[in-house]
């Protein structure tokens, strides 16, 4: 029993410690761009997305298998609905009314992706789960340290939440390629699937200089990583080698499937919270001081 105790004392410090608000805090700006991103991509084709003059499923028609649909948007209202989505994700990112904005992205998220479920991937639900935490993540507050000074902290909760998304998700990923994929059964896969409707020019290009074993060797390659991720990512001694791979990883996906660069950008924002906090303050002191003297210049 004491060992259990123990095992449970550790596991409760690890996800409610109370650490630096740095980690979040530059994560939630960067998670907030990658939407900002994606958002306006979505925005070119907006009347077609948002208002009936696209093509829409009905509640009808996805009542069996998904929720009823959100109600469209007349096209007088997209503007407006534009000035919401993008002033609101703007205020996460440079960090005012921060709580509050992120509710407000957080029901914008909800209603993109429910109001177009036909459009909507992956990275839509992933972005009202994460801002979903966000909003309810709790502000830093001050907390006298053992020295006598004050430490501006907030509890773990919210980074060891996404953190762990991140990992179930490459593994998950990884074991569904296993147990129900072909990935262990051809070793052309990945070159069949590049050449698909996802392939851009850089892949066309690639397909033709590069010989067929090498895609096979980026496909056994991703797939490890995936099945790894568990093991590369929470042990501090491997996780250099994990997020240099990850990165790898999730650049090949981003410059050869189209439309995935979104998702790839997603993705590497997450690695954010995997860095230790004397590197992102160091990075943010010296993003500062850039700006300083960038302004200073003027």
């Amino acid at each position: 029993m004491k060992w259990c105790w123990q095992w449970l004392s550790k596991a409760h410090q690890t996800w409610f410690e109370r650490v630096h608000p740095v980690r979040l805090d530059l994560f939630r700006r960067l998670f907030a761009l990658t939407f900002l991103a994606y958002m306006a991509f979505q925005f070119l084709s907006a009347d077609e997305w948002l208002t009936p003059y696209g093509f829409h499923y009905t509640a009808e028609t996805e009542r069996y298998s998904n929720p009823d649909p959100f109600p469209l948007m007349p096209p007088a209202v997209v503007p407006l609905f534009g000035v919401v989505l993008f002033g609101s994700i703007l205020s996460v990112i440079v960090g005012w009314k921060v709580r509050l904005m992120s509710w407000l992205v957080f029901a914008c998220a909800v209603y993109v992706q429910l109001v177009d479920l036909i459009s909507a991937y992956t990275l839509n639900k992933l972005y009202v789960a994460i801002f979903a935490v966000l909003a309810f993540a709790s502000p830093p507050r001050v907390f006298p340290a053992s020295d006598g000074n004050s430490r501006l902290r907030q509890s773990s909760w919210p980074i060891r939440l996404i953190q762990a998304t991140l990992i179930i998700q490459y593994f998950t990923a990884g074991t569904c390629k296993v147990l129900h994929g072909s990935w262990l059964k051809s070793r052309s896969v990945l070159w069949t699937q590049i050449q698909g409707t996802f392939r851009t020019d850089f892949a066309a290009f690639l397909l033709r200089m590069l010989p067929k074993w090498a895609w096979s060797v980026q496909m056994y390659s991703g797939l490890a990583f995936e099945l790894l991720a568990p093991l590369l990512l929470i042990i501090r001694r491997l996780r250099p080698v994990g997020m240099i791979w990850g990165l790898s990883f999730q650049i090949i996906i981003a410059v050869t499937m189209e439309k995935l660069f979104f998702f790839s950008f997603q993705m590497v924002s997450f690695y954010l919270l995997f860095l230790d906090e004397k590197t992102l303050l160091s990075l943010q002191r010296w993003c500062t001081e850039f700006i300083s003297r960038y302004r200073s210049s003027e």
